[in-house]
C-alpha cells in the first residue's frame, strides 16, 4: 500500500480536530466570547460584593461614637459598580491577531526557526478558539505557547535560558500556563505546515525548467520531459513578452518560490488559513498569488484539466487565495503609500481601543496564573495553596490507587513485592 501526503494529512489530529468551516470557526467564537463575558461579569459581581462586605465589617468592627454620639456612616449597598462592558467576539479576534503579529516579531528577535514560529502562532489561534482574552490575557498564553513550540519543533532551550529573552519574566512564570494550553490544545501538538509542499514543488518546477523532469505528466502520456521544457517556456509572462531562455524561467520559478514564501510565513500564519485549508492548498495558493500561469500548469501536470476535480481543486485554491490576499501584509503592497499608511494607522488605533478595553473586563479570578497553578498542584500546602486536610486526602487516595495497581498488575521492575 502506498501513502500519499494527502493520506498522511488526513490521517493527522489537526485534520481531525482542527479543521473547519467559516460558519463553525465564527460560532465557535460567538460562543466562546459569550459563555467568558457571562463568567467575567459574574466573578466582577462576586468580587465587588465581597470587598462591600468586608468594607461593612470593618466599619462596623472600628467604628466609634464622635463628639456627638453619632458612629461612622456604613457604605451603601445600593453603589455595586457599573455592569463590566465585556469585549465582542470582533474585539477579541482583533487581539488575537495582534499577538499572533508580535509572535512573529518575537520568534523573529529570539532567532528562533520559522518552524517554532508558525507553530506557537497556530497554538495560540488553537488554544483561542475555546479561551478567551478575557480569561488568559495573550502576552501570558504566548510565552509559555513559545516555549511549547520550541519544544515541539524540536528546538528545545531550559525555562531558564528561554526566560531571558524577557523583561522581568520569571521561569515559573513562563510554566505556570503550561497545562492549561496543552489541555485546550487537547495534546495534539503536531502542526504540518506547507513549508516543505512549496520546497517540493519549487525543486519540481526546476527539473521541468532544465528538462529533466521524471515525475506524473496528465498533459500527454507520450510527451517527453523535453517536449515538457518547450511547453513551459511557452508560457505568458507578465515581465517580458520575449521568449523565455531556461535561464529566464528558472529565475522566474525562484521569484514565485520567494513570494510565496513570504506569504506563508506572514499572511498565511496570521489568517485563519489552517483551519479552513490544507497544507498543500495553502503553498499551492500562496503560489497562484505569486504566479498563476506557472502554477496552473503545474497542476495541469498533476490532475487532468479535464476532470471534475481539477475544476474543484482550482475553485478551492481561489478561495484560499482570496483570504491570503485580503492579509494587510499583502493588501500594503498593491494599495497606494498614502492609503495603505491610513489604514495602518486605523488598525493601530483600534488595537489600541480594544487592548485599554480589555484591561477593565479581566477574570478577576484568573489574573495571577502562579498563584492559580500552585494552588492546583497536587498536594501544594503553600500559601495559596491546597489546605492541608485535602492535600492529606488526596495523598492517601494516590497511594491506595497505587496498592491496588500493585495487587493487580505486580509491583514495578526493582520494587520489592
Amino acid at each position: 500500500m502506498r501513502l500519499s501526503e494527502d493520506d498522511l494529512y488526513r490521517s493527522s489530529t489537526q485534520c481531525k480536530h482542527w479543521s473547519f468551516t467559516t460558519q463553525q470557526i465564527a460560532a465557535q467564537r460567538r460562543k466562546t466570547n459569550m459563555q467568558a463575558a457571562e463568567r467575567v461579569k459574574a466573578n466582577v459581581a462576586r468580587q465587588r460584593a465581597q470587598r462591600l462586605q468586608q468594607a461593612e465589617s470593618d466599619s462596623v468592627s472600628s467604628g466609634v461614637e464622635n463628639a456627638s454620639g453619632a458612629t461612622t456612616p456604613l457604605p451603601d449597598r445600593g453603589c455595586a459598580g457599573a455592569e463590566v462592558d465585556c469585549l465582542t467576539a470582533g474585539e477579541e479576534l482583533t487581539i488575537v491577531n495582534e499577538f499572533c503579529e508580535r509572535a512573529l516579531q518575537l520568534g523573529a528577535h529570539c532567532q528562533f526557526p520559522i518552524e517554532v514560529t508558525a507553530t506557537c502562532i497556530q497554538f495560540l489561534r488553537r488554544f483561542y478558539l475555546y479561551q478567551s482574552p478575557m480569561s488568559y490575557h495573550l502576552q501570558n498564553i504566548s510565552r509559555t505557547a513559545m516555549f511549547l513550540a520550541c519544544k515541539t519543533e524540536n528546538s528545545h532551550q531550559s525555562v531558564e535560558t528561554f526566560s531571558t529573552n524577557f523583561k522581568k519574566v520569571t521561569p515559573e512564570q513562563v510554566l505556570a500556563p503550561e497545562y492549561l494550553i496543552v489541555q485546550a490544545l487537547r495534546f495534539n501538538f503536531q502542526v504540518r505546515h506547507p513549508f516543505r509542499g512549496l520546497k517540493g514543488g519549487h525543486l519540481e518546477l526546476m527539473e521541468m525548467a532544465r528538462g529533466s523532469y521524471e515525475g506524473p505528466n496528465c498533459i500527454d502520456e507520450g510527451m517527453t520531459s523535453a517536449d515538457l521544457q518547450v511547453r513551459m517556456l511557452q508560457l505568458p509572462s507578465k515581465k517580458s513578452a520575449a521568449k523565455q531562455t531556461v535561464q529566464d524561467m528558472e529565475k522566474r520559478i525562484t521569484d514565485a518560490y520567494g513570494f510565496a514564501s513570504h506569504i506563508l510565513k506572514n499572511a498565511a500564519l496570521l489568517t485563519d488559513a489552517y483551519f479552513l485549508y490544507t497544507p498543500s492548498q495553502i503553498w499551492l495558493a500562496s503560489h497562484l498569488l505569486a504566479d498563476e500561469s506557472l502554477t496552473l500548469f503545474y497542476l495541469s501536470l498533476k490532475v487532468p484539466t479535464t476532470s471534475p476535480l481539477h475544476t474543484k481543486i482550482i475553485d478551492t485554491l481561489r478561495s484560499c487565495a482570496s483570504l491570503l490576499s485580503s492579509h494587510p501584509s499583502l493588501q500594503a503592497t498593491v494599495l497606494p503609500k498614502a492609503q495603505a499608511e491610513a489604514q495602518e494607522a486605523t488598525h493601530k488605533a483600534e488595537v489600541k481601543r480594544v487592548i485599554e478595553k480589555l484591561k477593565s473586563c479581566r477574570d478577576p479570578d484568573k489574573v495571577d496564573l502562579v498563584k492559580l497553578n500552585q494552588a492546583q498542584k497536587r498536594d501544594a500546602v503553600a500559601e495559596g495553596g491546597l489546605e492541608e486536610h485535602k492535600a492529606k486526602r488526596r495523598k492517601v487516595e494516590r497511594e491506595t490507587y497505587e496498592k491496588a495497581s500493585d495487587d493487580f498488575w505486580g509491583p514495578e521492575l526493582g520494587k520489592t513485592a
